[in-house]
């Protein structure tokens, strides 16, 4: 039988190629923790499997560099994302992606090349992670052959436009496999589609021409990717033992975190950009432990402290530069009340200079509304950002300080936002980073 995806490339000359945004959900923005309903205990087959840790790094380096610049070279229209997205007893998440829009794929073709690959398991207190990944890739399969539109080399759903997706080819990785090509804005694309243990694993690999063909051949982009999810299943079907973390984001551990505000603090959470100018985010989940009775309900204090590092480089725009323009900026979302619209609203206090922070250093707080949400209450943060060298470190957190315990019990308060408690923790997270940094 005739490959799908060339049969789907001869059709796609003539359709409007669209898809449909992908990629993780937004963060929540409350941060205050809140539980109103009874707290259940895990069941026994929700904490049979233990979740190896894993990082986007260590993911992106179970891909020899030989096999990963074949696929995706380096260039000066490329670079590197990677991402861990949670790290939790219950979670973890992370992610890989190389990118090139202007590469030569052979033969003196100049085209786009994206290869990205995640893998996440969960568990949860009914569901082991293994549990939950078999129901979990069930239902995705049942999902993407709904959207099969393409049989035998011919649209099957009418339309003669939007993206065009072909048939479920299984695979043999990991304990249950299978791969779909498809036709959308952003090229010709295969996805794999992996359950190894306790992991969901995907692989996405392909793009488009702006010489030549307009698109890569299918079965190119299928086998490609296909030698990728074999090393990432590999990869995750090991037995690793405590990630150990590099770069900025292990100067500080949780401990630090918790000395500055208050147990507990989960992460970090980090992802980072090597193109031209590098950038890492180091994120913090912080929660207070709130002792009650099962049934009781409750709030607790927390939220989320994050670190952006920009690395400008002393070739680049400079880091002074950035720093200037964004205290300018702020000054100027104070000057005229704030920015944002009907939807929502963010005001600014005024900028505080700060001393003994890098170079230099400043702070500010803002509060964000939602006009049409009077029952919300804002959303609060403080922001420390300092020059150092060539970086920009920028310190932010959004949350509560405050407050928080039994509803109901003696003494019981909501929990706020205190803007002097959460700067004063932030300076002094800091001031051990910037330490850490040089």
């Amino acid at each position: 039988m005739l490959g799908v995806v060339v049969l789907i490339a001869g059709l796609a000359g003539a359709w409007v190629l669209l898809r449909s945004g992908g990629g993780e959900p937004e963060p929540s923005s409350s941060f205050t923790y809140d539980r109103r309903d009874p707290v259940r205990s895990p069941s026994p087959a929700a904490e049979k499997v233990k979740l190896r840790p894993i990082t986007g790094d260590q993911l992106c380096a179970a891909i020899p560099d030989g096999l990963r610049k074949s696929l995706v070279t380096d260039g000066r229209y490329g670079g590197r994302d990677s991402s861990t997205g949670a790290a939790t007893e219950r979670e973890k998440r992370a992610a890989c992606e190389w990118h090139n829009s202007k590469m030569d794929v052979g033969n003196g073709i100049i085209g786009h090349r994206t290869l990205s690959f995640s893998v996440g398991a969960r568990s949860t207190e009914s569901q082991s992670a293994v549990e939950y990944a078999k129901d979990q890739f069930d239902k995705d399969k049942e999902g993407h052959e709904r959207r099969v539109n393409v049989r035998d080399g011919k649209r099957i759903d009418g339309k003669t436009s939007g993206s065009a997706f072909g048939e479920l080819k299984e695979l043999e990785y990991g304990d249950a496999a299978y791969s779909q090509t498809w036709i959308g804005h952003s090229g010709l694309k295969t996805t794999v589609f992996v359950r190894q243990g306790p992991w969901l694993i995907q692989v996405e690999y392909g793009g488009s021409n702006r010489t030549g063909d307009k698109y890569p051949s299918g079965d190119e982009v299928r086998a490609e990717a296909g030698k990728v999810a074999e090393r990432i299943t590999a990869e995750m079907a090991k037995d690793a033992g405590k990630v150990k973390l590099a770069g900025p984001c292990a100067i500080l551990t949780a401990k630090d975190v918790e000395s500055a505000f208050f147990p507990t603090a989960e992460g970090p959470s980090v992802s980072g950009n090597d193109g031209r100018i590098k950038q890492t985010t180091c994120t913090w989940s912080i929660g207070e432990a709130v002792e009650h009775k099962p049934g009781q309900e409750f709030t607790a204090r927390g939220g989320e402290l994050r670190i952006h590092v920009v690395d400008w480089g002393s070739d680049g725009l400079g880091s002074k530069f950035q720093f200037d323009r964004d205290a300018k900026k702020y000054d100027r979302y104070h000057g005229k009340g704030g920015i944002g619209d009907d939807n929502i609203h963010t005001d600014y206090e005024p900028r505080q200079e700060l001393s003994g922070l890098g170079e230099k250093a400043f702070a500010v707080v803002s509060s964000t509304t939602r006009p049409g949400r009077t029952d919300e209450g804002p959303t609060q943060e403080v922001l420390i950002k300092a020059l150092i060298g060539d970086r920009t470190v920028e310190f932010a957190f959004r949350g509560t300080t405050t407050g928080g315990g039994v509803i109901g019990a003696e003494g019981y308060q909501e929990p706020v936002f205190e803007s002097s408690v959460a700067q004063q923790a932030v300076a002094k997270l800091a001031k051990a980073f910037l330490a850490g940094l040089k």
